[in-house]
């Protein structure tokens, strides 16, 4: 008879490079609180890795301040195709947590093809079809009566929660068009905002 060992470990640490990754799979994505937060989406899981940070308001740009860098710094990429609003610096497109395979952001010295921008380099990767056909249905809730009041706003003095409700709904399927050749992948999301 014979026996079989799995093990799983973490990462190993990459002394190639001094380039700094942090990745996030899809059910990060789907899961992590974080992301359902403004128009950012899985763009805000960046904040869980070391030397990001909101950007406080402060310099030109949308997005987390990475290595105390401006927001306006940085770098968003879908599929690594360029995804850059020129106008306003941060991402052209935003896409659903639900439709998120990947997420990655690559900080400090990454190589000379990262050479757009000196901030982090975000770079979301898309779901797309397989051989089986799946899909799912999908709702995000925030409302001001099921949320808890901000202990800033307590400070403040304010003790009635602020107009904030959200509700986003959505499904997406994916599948083949031709096995093992050319597939496809469908999100629709609905968003109903008040403030």
């Amino acid at each position: 008879s014979a026996a079989m060992t799995v093990t799983d470990s973490g990462a190993l640490a990459d002394t190639t490079t001094s380039q700094i990754q942090s990745t996030f799979d899809g059910r990060n994505a789907r899961e992590l609180p974080l992301t359902g937060i403004g128009n950012l989406g899985v763009i805000n899981l960046s904040l869980l890795s070391a030397g990001v940070s909101s950007p406080g308001g402060i310099g030109f740009g949308t997005g987390p301040s990475v290595g105390g860098q401006r927001p306006s710094n940085n770098n968003f990429m879908v599929d690594g195709t360029d995804n850059n609003n020129r106008a306003i610096t941060g991402p052209v497109l935003a896409v659903t947590n639900e439709a998120v395979a990947e997420f990655s952001l690559l900080q400090n010295q990454y190589s000379a093809e990262f050479g757009h921008s000196s901030g982090g380099q975000f770079n979301t990767v898309v779901k797309s079809g397989t051989n089986q056909i799946h899909g799912s249905v999908y709702e995000y809730f925030q409302n001001r009566h099921m949320n808890a009041i901000d202990e800033s706003f307590k400070r403040q003095g304010i003790r009635d929660q602020p107009r904030y409700d959200q509700n986003r709904v959505g499904g997406n399927i994916g599948g083949p068009v031709v096995k093992e050749k050319l597939f496809y992948f469908l999100n629709y999301e609905y968003r109903s905002e008040e403030h």
